[in-house]
């Protein structure tokens, strides 16, 4: 326990040292919003419900993107080399995979709820009346981006592969599922299409607990990423490899 505590905390440090990281949940995300927000205010009745919408629908793009801070987690060449030692401890190799995993959710996690209480009071974001369901359910989801991320890393052995695919797969789910603008109003066909993607239902649950004080949506969105979750670390122990990560 002491030992995977070590490659743990080694890890949280690489992730909090790296500026694009950080700058990206944080700086970027708060810019994207606002701008976004000010943007299509024309579109609602009242401007403060594009910040409303563009706040969690993108930091639910935000969370998924969590998936890419992984792959770096794990696999980027700076991190990587330093890291070689831990292969040949005798942790076994489930810290290695398992403490990516857990500093990513760490690094992420700390970082949203960051953002929301800084756009919140600045931006009259509401929660919803119980917010603590809106931080809950954040946790499953951001647990299921990370998780997904070290294991494209698992199969694929690649940083530069793994990302590009995860970007491409992560961003048409998040355009199907109206993380930039609805589909919904857009015709009979693209608004059935945005219904076949997890993100739309991932919006729902969000949008419900903090527009409709409902939790409708909570229960099968948290059992559901929780159990995505328990499988994809799974997943990571079939097919990580220490000497492909060599």
């Amino acid at each position: 326990m002491r030992d995977f505590i070590s490659v743990l905390k080694m890890d949280l440090q690489n992730l909090f040292k790296n500026p694009v990281l950080v700058g990206y949940n944080t700086v970027f995300s708060v810019l994207l919003i606002m701008i976004m927000g000010y943007l299509c205010g024309g579109i609602y009745a009242d401007s403060k419900d594009a910040y409303q919408y563009y706040t969690v629908s993108l930091l639910v793009y935000g969370m998924l993107n969590g998936a890419m801070t992984a792959s770096n987690c794990f696999m980027e060449r700076d991190i990587k080399r330093p890291n070689l030692r831990i292969i040949y401890s005798p942790g076994g190799s489930f810290q290695i995979y398992f403490s990516k995993i857990l500093s990513s959710f760490l690094f992420n996690y700390s970082l949203h709820l960051l953002l929301l209480l800084v756009l919140c009071p600045l931006l009259k974001v509401s929660l919803g009346s119980n917010p603590v369901f809106f931080l809950l359910l954040m946790a499953p989801v951001e647990f299921t981006a990370v998780s997904l991320g070290i294991f494209f890393c698992c199969i694929f052995h690649c940083e530069e592969t793994t990302s590009s695919l995860l970007s491409t797969l992560i961003s048409l789910l998040c355009f199907l599922g109206g993380s930039f603008f609805s589909l919904d109003g857009m015709g009979s066909t693209l608004a059935f299409i945005s219904k076949l993607s997890p993100v739309k239902w991932l919006n729902e649950a969000f949008f419900s607990i903090s527009c409709d004080n409902s939790l409708k949506f909570f229960w099968p969105v948290f059992l559901g990423a929780s159990l995505l979750s328990l499988l994809l670390i799974l997943g990571c122990r079939l097919f990580f490899r220490t000497e492909d990560y060599i």
